[in-house]
């Protein structure tokens, strides 16, 4: 029993040195240097963005960049706002911005290099040994500046906002795991909130993983503190309210029928197997939806939303064919996960030149061939996902909380990889790139977390046998 009480203050003792060792003013005078280059760097990173294209060459061509300004216009104040065609989240952005296309690319690519910033803070703050503080770092801030990553910045679509926010609710979720507050985890569940909002496809990963994490949770983590339980209690149910809220605003307004007309064409159609279960489900056939086979629906002149040969099947789409094909994904998930994995390889390689409009790749580095910036390969996804896993389990003995709490979140990110791949044939690349990138930072604090136990206990094993 001394024995252990020894080592706790041994491994308490170990961030407080780099404390004893430097006066207050060289504390003081540390951190300015780093606000500034901190500042000097987002402020690089923002010009690198623009390029030489501000400000009139920024203009808005996608459907969907279109479709987010026409929600804007609604406007909060009506309700209709809250039941249009998109999330509310980036449509509040642009709202909020007077609807300007400049200034949403000026503040969404703030948001998203602070995003960054306040996870590289958060690493220092957190992790007990410089080089685990250097290496994730560094890592965090080259997935930052990641061109597939960072080349939505300059798009009115949600996918940055949806980045942004993704990394300050993991962070937030890390702060809180490594010192359980009330208030730490009212921020960690507001910042969700926000990220459920931006884009309607994070919300099942949520609802299957974060719900009941918090309410299961709450009950099982017996030596909490009860106000901590119920808060936890109060968050699962406040965040599954609000998925149900996003999930059904999307439902009612019809815009999900676009997925499942998309995946039937696409998918469906193209495999005899998957067709006949579908049949038997109860999904109309014909011969006009047979000659749709390999199209969405948006292919010839959109054929597939207003052919009159295909009413029954679009009549279908809305009701009972969004919800059969939800239930593909559990029942049918074994098929799923082997077409996810047959197009793996490209959806983790490709670096999205296609909608790269305004050549940011250019001017941000080129992702390494060493995939420091996340994987891009599926052998790399095997070996981060080893290492994550190895780092975990490294730090499970002292910081438990810290290693569940990772733990779920690594997982939910695959969910979220799956949930996004069969969510919607079209643009799949496009959909995969806010996955990837939480991914990647949930990967690499892992990694860290683990390094950072390994270092302490070495160095605690040193102290104690001299």
């Amino acid at each position: 029993m001394a024995s252990t009480e020894q080592e706790d203050q041994l491994e308490l003792d170990v961030p407080d040195e780099g404390a004893e060792r430097h006066a207050p003013s060289e504390r003081t005078w540390r951190s300015s240097v780093a606000v500034v280059c901190a500042s000097v760097g987002l402020m690089l990173f923002v010009v690198r963005v623009f390029g030489g294209l501000w400000p009139n060459e920024f203009k808005i061509f996608f459907p969907d960049s279109f479709s987010f300004l026409h929600v804007a216009n609604i406007t909060p104040l009506s309700p209709a706002f809250y039941a249009a065609e998109r999330p509310i989240g980036f449509p509040t952005l642009l709202f909020v911005l007077g609807r300007s296309t400049e200034l949403t690319i000026v503040v969404q690519t703030l948001l998203y290099g602070l995003a960054f910033l306040l996870s590289a803070r958060s690493a220092c703050v957190l992790l007990r040994q410089p080089a685990a503080r250097l290496i994730a770092v560094f890592l965090i801030v080259r997935i930052g500046l990641e061109p597939r990553f960072a080349l939505w910045n300059s798009h009115i679509l949600s996918e940055s906002l949806g980045m942004t926010l993704a990394v300050v609710s993991l962070v937030s979720w890390w702060r809180f795991s490594a010192e359980p507050t009330v208030a730490r985890l009212r921020w960690a569940s507001v910042a969700t909130v926000a990220w459920l909002t931006a884009r309607d496809s994070n919300v099942p990963t949520w609802i299957v993983v974060g719900v009941p994490a918090l309410l299961i949770g709450s009950f099982w983590w017996k030596s909490a503190a009860p106000a901590l339980r119920l808060a936890m209690r109060r968050w699962g149910v406040i965040t599954l309210a609000v998925c149900l809220g996003v999930a059904l605003a999307q439902a009612s307004n019809g815009r999900n029928r676009y997925a499942t007309l998309n995946n039937v064409g696409e998918r469906v159609l193209t495999d005899e197997q998957l067709t006949n279960w579908f049949v038997d489900q109860g999904m109309p056939m014909s011969t006009a939806l047979l000659e749709r086979r390999g199209k969405n629906s948006f292919d010839d002149g959109s054929k597939m939303l207003n052919s009159p040969d295909l009413a029954e099947f679009r009549a279908w789409a809305r009701g009972a064919g969004q919800r059969e094909m939800l239930y593909s994904y559990v029942r049918l998930a074994p098929h799923w996960i082997r077409a996810f994995n047959a197009d793996l390889p490209v959806i983790l390689k490709t670096e999205q030149i296609g909608y790269d409009a305004f050549h940011v790749s250019r001017r941000l580095p080129s992702a390494p061939s060493s995939q420091l910036g996340g994987p891009t390969t599926r052998g790399g996804l095997v070996v981060w996902t080893i290492v994550a896993a190895a780092g975990l389990a490294l730090a499970a003995r002292r910081r438990g909380l810290q290693s569940i709490v990772l733990a779920l979140l690594l997982v939910s990110s695959f969910v979220d990889l799956y949930i996004a791949y069969v969510g919607d044939s079209l643009e799949v690349q496009r959909h995969m790139v806010g996955p990837l990138s939480r991914m990647a930072v949930i990967m690499v604090i892992c990694v860290a977390v683990g390094i950072d136990a390994l270092l302490v206990n070495i160095k605690q094993r040193l102290v104690s046998k001299s």
